[in-house]
C-alpha cells in the first residue's frame, strides 16, 4: 500500500529511498520500492541512478537488476575487513554461547524470544553470532525475522541437526516448560 504523502522532490525521493532500505534492512525490488513509495518510473530510476553515483558517503546503492540494497561503500572498506577481523578474532563469550544455545536447542527464534529467554536486549550479540557465521536470519511467516544456527555451526559441533546434539530433546523439553511456566506466573501477576 503506498504511503499517503504529497509528491516528492528529488532528494526527498532519494532519502525515502535510502529510508527504506536501511530501516527495512533488506533489499528491495523496484515494483516494491515503486508501490511504497507512489512515484513513476522514471523518478525512482533517476532516484537510484544518482544514488548510485554518490561517492562521497560511507554507504552506497548496490543494483543487481532486480533489487536495490544499501552496502558499504568501497571507500570504507579497509576500515570494515579491520573491524570484522578485530571482531572475529575475539570470543564470543558468555552472551554469544547462551543465544547460540537458545537457537540451538529453543530455535528458530525471533530477536523478542531471544530477549525474553535471556532477560536482556540480545542484538548486539546476534549480529555478531551473524557477522561470525554462526547464525542466520530467515524470513518468518508472521513478517518478522527468525535466527538458526547455521549448517557451518552444526558441522562445527559435529552434529548434521540439532537432533543430533547431546540430550536436545530432554533440553529442548526442559527449556519449553521452564518458558511456559515462566510466560504462565508473568501473566497471572500482570
Amino acid at each position: 500500500m503506498p504511503y499517503p504523502f504529497q509528491p516528492m522532490n528529488d532528494d526527498t525521493l532519494r532519502a525515502h529511498i535510502e529510508g527504506l532500505l536501511f530501516g527495512l534492512g533488506k533489499p528491495l525490488s523496484r515494483d516494491e520500492l515503486l508501490k511504497m513509495l507512489a512515484v513513476e518510473p522514471a523518478q525512482l530510476e533517476s532516484a537510484i541512478a544518482t544514488l548510485q553515483h554518490a561517492h562521497d558517503r560511507g554507504i552506497v546503492v548496490v543494483d543487481d537488476g532486480t533489487t536495490i540494497e544499501l552496502r558499504t561503500a568501497p571507500v570504507v572498506a579497509e576500515l570494515m575487513e579491520h573491524i570484522r577481523r578485530d571482531e572475529l578474532g575475539r570470543d564470543v563469550g558468555r552472551a554469544g554461547l547462551e543465544v547460540l544455545a537458545a537457537i540451538i536447542y529453543r530455535g528458530p527464534l525471533t530477536r523478542t524470544d531471544i530477549d525474553f529467554i535471556r532477560g536482556v536486549n540480545s542484538s548486539q550479540t546476534i549480529r555478531t553470532l551473524a557477522t561470525r557465521g554462526l547464525i542466520r536470519r530467515v524470513q518468518n511467516t508472521k513478517g518478522s525475522f527468525l535466527y538458526e544456527a547455521t549448517t557451518e555451526t552444526l558441522a562445527e559441533m559435529g552434529a548434521t541437526h540439532p537432533r543430533d546434539l547431546p540430550a536436545f530433546d530432554t533440553t529442548r523439553e526442559k527449556l519449553t516448560a521452564l518458558e511456559n511456566a515462566y510466560r504462565g506466573t508473568h501473566e497471572d501477576h500482570v
